[in-house]
């Protein structure tokens, strides 16, 4: 049997090599968890393996841990006679430029997206998208997503390019692999720096470095209860997700690159986890209510950002990347081209940590195992409440992975999950439902990776929350909170000026606007109810370009074609 990239019926599935990049303070702290993982390094002893990571941020303040982390891994490849030169990290800490060079960067934006795309439109009336009246604060505070999107471009394009030559070692590395690769990209959708920098970097590695080549995988953390007032669903959570909905739904983005050109192409080429950690911090907030409260916070906040990274982690390398490719399936992102039908508008996928126990909270080490089973019956009846969904949401697909030492129990774990997704969550009829069990080393965690394809932004309650959010603040406020667009004129989340009933309102008061109505971007319009309507519509289309034969039934013919 030979291997073959898309698990055809001829061959078996390849082992691929995972490679990351982390933005910000939680993206770096995605690639702390995959240089934990053993899976990457058991790869990287086949020698048509590598493995390239890396954690950008302005400044290196949130760095130190992923370098840690990053030169023991180089000790343990050492130990095991693996080359070192198949192994490549870097922590890019982006400097707050001075004001001057700052703004000189971005009245050069014209030209550099000239360069990049020669069909880019030369906006005649083109400013700076980040007002001159703006201070620049150090580096370790917070910024905007306009402003860290500023800071990329600059990074990127201007001086010595920093983030260009460090995105050139990432590929150069990525390409010397002779496996398949699969290319992640870790932000949280409500952090000012990796949600504003995401999408350039990401484009920089699909559209110009791959070639679409490549799958890049966006994995966008969604804020949670326990964050800061400033972070959870703010109204940069809110614009981020309009964007990438602007990405991941081919009529949508269709609509942006006929105006825009290529330049606007979803770089989410091999599709976008949305991932909730909401389950996995309530079951912290039991963890103590002793010592100082702030600290407490802070470290509720540490473990349950670390504990839902590392979760997706050990789920991105199980079998040298299968699982993971295969999630992604579903979703209509790693089938091959013929077989691919896509989820338009429900083109996410939501990966929800639902943490059923924890060391030392409710139940101890020697207690009934009884009270072992009430616990986890209890944790895992609140996936509703915390899986970050709406009511009413529905799929025909759902993948779960419990984890578990054994003397817990798989079986009753695995058939109250079940029950409950099924209930809530599929579709009557024609749904599929897999269910996969892995020993965990802690004998006293459990928890169940639940992955569910077919989601759109309408569909997460953060969606609705950000927005109130994002109401309340005045145009200025407003402009600073976008990213994606904002170099060519439009905010995507605000009414066209000169077109009626269209998004995406011109910040220089032009006629920039964006083919999408603007009751769609605001959620006032929602989507079809589910996604197994949208995939019927479009195999009923593929079904029209049937051919008649001699003396053939036409209808008997489109019935055994679809």
């Amino acid at each position: 049997m030979t291997s073959s990239i898309y698990n055809s019926a001829t061959g078996t599935q390849s082992p691929h090599c995972i490679h990351a990049i982390g933005i910000g303070r939680t993206g770096a702290a995605y690639i702390e968890a995959l240089l934990r993982t053993g899976e990457v390094e058991d790869l990287l002893a086949d020698p048509r393996a590598t493995f390239a990571a890396m954690v950008v941020d302005i400044g290196d303040q949130d760095m130190g841990a992923a370098i840690d982390y990053a030169n023991s891994f180089k000790q343990r490849l050492q130990s095991r006679g693996i080359p070192a030169d198949r192994f490549n990290f870097q922590a890019v800490a982006l400097p707050v430029p001075d004001r001057q060079e700052f703004f000189e960067g971005l009245n050069r934006t014209r030209e550099f997206l000239k360069l990049e795309y020669p069909r880019y439109y030369w906006n005649p009336n083109f400013e700076s998208y980040v007002s001159h009246k703006y201070v620049l604060p150090p580096a370790g505070s917070h910024f905007p997503r306009l402003v860290a999107k500023g800071i990329y471009a600059n990074a990127y394009y201007a001086g010595d390019k920093p983030m260009d030559r460090a995105l050139r070692s990432f590929v150069d590395t990525v390409e010397k692999a002779q496996l398949p690769s699969m290319v992640m990209v870790a932000f949280s959708i409500a952090g000012g720096t990796g949600s504003g920098m995401v999408v350039d970097l990401a484009r920089h590695l699909s559209n110009v470095r791959f070639g679409r080549r490549i799958p890049v995988i966006g994995v966008g953390q969604l804020s949670h209860v326990g964050d800061p007032e400033s972070v959870n669903n703010n109204a940069g959570q809110y614009c981020a997700l309009n964007e990438l909905d602007c990405m991941l739904d081919d009529d949508k983005n269709n609509g942006v690159t006929a105006v825009w050109g290529e330049l606007y192409r979803s770089p989410f080429t091999g599709g976008f986890f949305v991932v909730n950690p909401e389950h996995s911090w309530h079951r912290l907030t039991a963890y103590t209510s002793t010592g100082e409260k702030e600290v407490r916070q802070g470290f509720k906040q540490m473990v349950t950002n670390r504990f839902v990274a590392d979760s997706f982690m050990r789920f991105a390398v199980m079998d040298y990347g299968r699982v993971l490719f295969r999630a992604l399936r579903p979703a209509g992102f790693t089938g091959a081209p013929h077989e691919t039908l896509s989820s338009k508008s429900r083109n996410w996928t939501l990966f929800d940590v639902a943490k059923l126990t924890h060391p030392g909270v409710q139940v101890l080490p020697g207690e009934s195992g009884s009270k072992w089973q009430s616990v986890i019956a209890q944790w895992v009846d609140f996936i509703p409440e915390y899986s970050g969904l709406r009511d009413g949401f529905k799929t025909d697909y759902a993948e779960v992975h419990v984890h578990a030492s054994r003397d817990m129990g798989f079986e009753n774990i695995e058939k109250g999950v079940k029950e409950l997704i099924a209930k809530n969550y599929l579709l009557e009829g024609d749904s599929t439902y897999q269910s996969y069990t892995h020993e965990f080393f802690d004998a006293l965690t459990s928890y169940a990776n639940i992955i569910l394809p077919g989601v759109a932004k309408t569909d997460l309650k953060a969606f609705w929350a950000s927005r109130d959010n994002y109401d309340k603040l005045d145009w200025e406020t407003k402009l600073h909170e976008h990213a994606w667009l904002v170099d060519i004129g439009p905010m995507l989340s605000e009414p066209a000026i000169r077109f009626e009933g269209m998004a995406g309102e011109c910040i220089w008061g032009c006629a920039c606007w964006v083919v999408v109505p603007y009751d769609v971007v605001r959620g006032d319009k929602l989507p079809p109810p589910n996604r197994k309507v949208i995939l019927e519509e479009g195999i009923a289309m593929m079904t029209k370009t049937v051919a008649k034969t001699p003396g053939g039934d036409p209808k008997k013919a489109a019935k055994a074609h679809a």
